[in-house]
């Protein structure tokens, strides 16, 4: 009975964890798709649209992110699939969107990327 009651309390503990404030911490591929973003954004000169609609998109990024998931079948045809899914994923978590706006802002504060040919 005690068990039953410690494995009940255990999971009711985290029943409503969320992650800590701040930016996300982004692994190896979250990282490259951030940057390409960043990288694209910046050499396009849209880094203050790009700032202001990511915040007002904060809000609604889980709700974006499952768009992203349910377009996914129809951007591969023009997006890498694996990037596109690789920030939906990125999108539902706490934290994402600063990440990727400090991105955005580091990227422009180094200046503009190196044009790419493809």
């Amino acid at each position: 009975m005690a068990d039953a009651r410690r494995n009940w309390r255990e999971a009711l503990r985290h029943a409503f964890a969320v992650e800590p404030p701040g930016p996300a911490t982004l692994n190896d591929a979250e990282a490259a798709v951030v940057a390409r973003i960043a990288d694209e954004v910046v050499r396009r000169g849209m880094t203050a649209p790009a700032l202001l609609a990511l915040e007002s998109f904060r809000p609604l990024n889980a709700i974006g992110a499952n768009a992203m998931h349910a377009l996914t079948p129809f951007v591969q045809v023009v997006a890498d699939p694996k990037a596109f899914s690789t920030l939906a994923e990125l999108l539902e978590r706490r934290g994402s969107v600063e990440a990727i706006c400090l991105a955005i802002e580091d990227r422009a504060r180094r200046g503009n990327p190196p044009q790419s040919d493809g």
